[in-house]
C-alpha cells in the first residue's frame, strides 16, 4: 500500500505556513493531500492559522480571537520570513474554493479550538465543510476528541481522527468508541505493529511530523497510512525510489 503524503501546513518547509503560496506549491509538487489549522475570529470566520496568536507568522500582535476577519486579512503571514511576497491569512471558505479544482487532494482540516465553545466552533466550520465535494477526501483532526464526537453527530460521513500527544491506552476501543477513523500520533510512537492492529480495526495511522529520510524509509516499508512533512517534494521523491 502505498503510503499517502500529506503536506504540513502545505510546503512549510520551502513557503510561510498555512498560507495559499505554500498549499498551491504542495498541490504543484503533487502531493497527496494537505493539511491546514483552522480556528475562529472575533466574529466567528474560520481561518487558516495554527498559533493561538498572530504573533510568531505574521506582521502583527495578539490572539487570532481578538481580531475581526477583515482586521486579519490585513496581515501579511510571511513577515517572519525571507519570502519576499506578502501573503494574507486564508479564509477557510477560500481554501476551499480553490481545493475544489483539485479534486483529488486530500485534506486533513485539523479544528484549533482554544478553548471556544464546541458549538460556536461547529456552527462556523459546518456549513462550508458539509459540501458533498469533499465527502470523500477530507478528514477533520484535533486534540479535543470531545469537539470530534459533537462534530461527527452533525456530520456522520465525515472523517474523523485523533490527534494526540502520547499513545492512547487500549487505542482501538477507544478510536471506535469515539468513531473515529484515523489515529494521528508523532512518528517516535508508531510501530509496525500498531501500524497493523489499526489496519485491521480500519483504522488510519498518520504520522507527523516527518522530514528525515530515516523515518520516512522506515514508515514506508511498514505500510504507514500516511504521513505529515514541512518538505513534500523530498517525500515523494524519496517514496518514488523506495517504493
Amino acid at each position: 500500500m502505498k503510503t499517502l503524503i500529506y503536506a504540513h501546513r502545505g510546503a512549510s518547509g520551502s513557503y510561510p505556513e498555512n498560507t495559499m503560496k505554500a498549499f498551491e506549491q504542495a498541490a504543484k509538487a503533487g502531493a497527496d493531500g494537505i493539511e491546514f489549522d483552522v480556528q475562529l475570529t472575533k466574529d466567528d470566520v474560520p481561518v487558516v492559522i495554527h498559533d493561538r496568536t498572530v504573533n510568531r507568522t505574521t506582521n502583527g500582535q495578539g490572539p487570532v480571537c481578538q481580531y475581526m476577519a477583515n482586521e486579519l486579512k490585513q496581515l501579511n503571514a510571511a513577515a517572519k520570513q525571507t519570502y519576499q511576497k506578502q501573503e494574507s491569512i486564508p479564509f477557510l471558505s477560500e481554501l476551499l474554493d480553490w481545493a475544489a479544482s483539485y479534486p483529488a487532494l486530500h485534506l486533513n482540516l485539523e479544528i484549533k479550538g482554544y478553548g471556544q465553545p464546541h458549538e460556536r466552533v461547529i456552527d462556523a466550520i459546518l456549513p462550508l465543510i458539509r459540501d458533498n465535494r469533499f465527502k470523500e477526501r477530507l478528514v477533520v483532526s484535533s486534540f479535543d476528541h470531545m469537539l470530534l464526537a459533537k462534530l461527527q453527530a452533525h456530520l456522520p460521513f465525515i472523517e474523523t481522527a485523533a490527534l494526540v500527544k502520547g499513545p492512547l491506552f487500549k487505542a482501538t476501543s477507544y478510536l471506535k468508541q469515539l468513531g473515529a477513523k484515523g489515529y494521528h500520533l508523532d512518528s517516535m510512537h508508531v510501530s509496525k505493529e500498531l501500524i497493523e492492529e489499526m489496519n485491521q480495526a480500519n483504522i488510519a495511522v498518520r504520522a507527523f511530523t516527518v522530514n528525515d529520510t530515516t523515518t520516512l524509509k522506515k514508515l514506508f516499508s511498514w505500510g504507514c497510512p500516511a504521513v505529515f512533512t514541512d518538505f513534500p517534494t523530498r517525500a515523494l521523491h524519496l517514496r518514488e525510489t523506495f517504493m
